[in-house]
């Protein structure tokens, strides 16, 4: 009788060292197989930031893709808090990423859609800067819009044409335009740090806003993406205030 009992202790012994060892087992298991994942996931990302980097210096290795961004809808690709500004290309750049004097008005219509305010809060006004040539001057026209009307800015209208890569709140339809069209500078009003995005949508497609970069690397089981937009060089914000043109300014 002692020794049955003994044998079941004993047994009882050994299931519990048994399930602790497998235990054991199974933790080390899962900690070497998150480690190896990590170092994996760390050296995959590291190669996809290679990619970016050698892209945006211009040279585009494998796993890497470079592509125009353009078209009929165009969204700035950063939201704007309240007084930040941000540009639309109406004009082609020369290969060295400068606005190509030559080739001004490649936005070729005279209207477009101006849409804004991406996010539910306070009403948000926009103002927008239309750089042009006419002859030899150099000249801008100006629209102020706001969806209570407020500052006396006229009012924008229901949303019936906006990109669709956001939910955009307002829009308005900016008509006659001029030839010679340079760029639209836009600027955010009244929606504090509340970041919005800004777009457009034209009957005809717009010029090279920039390139999209993706880089995707694989290391092991694990592969990583990087996604990256270079933007043709943003003009500086002085341009809200002033502008100095050897050919003078008409507004």
């Amino acid at each position: 009788m002692k020794q049955g009992q003994a044998l079941i202790v004993i047994l009882l012994v050994l299931a519990v060292a048994l399930t602790l060892g497998l235990a054991v087992v199974s933790r080390t298991i899962t900690e070497v197989g998150t480690a190896t994942t990590q170092a994996e996931s760390s050296r995959a990302l590291s190669k996809a930031e290679s990619g970016v980097e050698a892209a945006l210096s211009g040279t585009v290795n494998a796993g890497v893709t470079a592509t125009d961004y353009s078209g009929r809808q165009i969204s700035i690709s950063e939201p704007l808090a309240a007084g930040e500004s941000s540009t639309i290309f109406l004009s082609d750049h020369t290969t060295n990423g400068d606005i190509d004097f030559t080739k001004l008005n490649t936005y070729s219509s005279n209207d477009l859609y101006l849409c804004w305010g991406t996010e539910i809060g306070s009403p948000v006004a926009i103002e927008a800067s239309l750089y042009y040539k006419e002859g030899a001057a150099y000249k801008v026209k100006r629209f102020a819009y706001d969806p209570e009307g407020r500052g006396g800015f006229e009012r924008s209208d229901a949303v019936t044409n906006c990109p669709s890569d956001h939910t955009y709140l307002y829009q308005k339809h900016l008509e006659t335009l001029p030839a010679g069209k340079i760029l639209l500078r836009v600027r955010l009003l009244y929606n504090g740090d509340v970041a919005h995005y800004v777009g457009v949508s034209g009957s005809t497609p717009f010029p090279i806003q920039g390139k999209n970069i993706v880089s995707t690397a694989t290391e092991g089981n694990t592969t990583r993406k990087i996604e990256v937009f270079q933007r043709y060089p943003d003009l500086s914000p002085l341009l809200d205030s002033a502008v100095f043109s050897g050919g003078g300014l008409a507004k």
